[in-house]
């Protein structure tokens, strides 16, 4: 029977189907342990999206809360510039006035303070003294302050 083509091809053919379920078997184990290490992969992966994605909400929560807080700062901050920017306008308008007070020339400085003695009873020795004026320009202001009066 050995010896018969046909038993011999039969032989080798069943050689070959069993080679071939053999290789199939090799092939289908390591196809599993692939997939299993696919799958632990995939798993894996399922984990760092889901914490990336937990990360991602505290930082969007955070972003929001400082974007407000810095919005909140900034109305703030440019109301105290408007305040001070209106500050400093009256500063300057007060400095403006200061400005043109001390170019007066010095005599009208003389006689304001002259007249303000005058007004506040000040004998006419004292007022010469402390203004520097001659004795009669003192009298003319005592005199314009007594018609006043009257």
């Amino acid at each position: 029977m050995l010896e018969n083509p046909y038993f011999l091809g039969l032989s080798v053919v069943v050689a070959l189907i069993f080679i071939m379920v053999l290789v199939l078997i090799a092939l289908t184990r390591r196809l599993n342990a692939k997939y299993k290490l696919l799958q632990t992969s995939a798993s894996s992966n399922e984990m760092l999206i889901n914490q990336l994605q937990g990360l991602f909400l505290e930082l969007e929560t955070s972003l929001k809360t400082n974007l407000s807080d810095h919005q909140e700062k900034t109305v703030e901050l440019e109301q105290v510039s408007k305040q001070l920017e209106h500050r400093i306008k009256n500063l300057q308008e007060q400095l403006n006035t200061f400005e043109k007070l001390q170019k007066q020339q010095p005599e009208d400085k003389l006689y304001s303070r002259a007249f303000k003695l005058v007004e506040l009873g000040a004998p006419i020795e004292e007022i010469i003294q402390e203004c520097e004026i001659p004795r009669a320009e003192a009298e003319i202001l005592l005199s314009i302050h007594q018609k006043r009066q009257s």
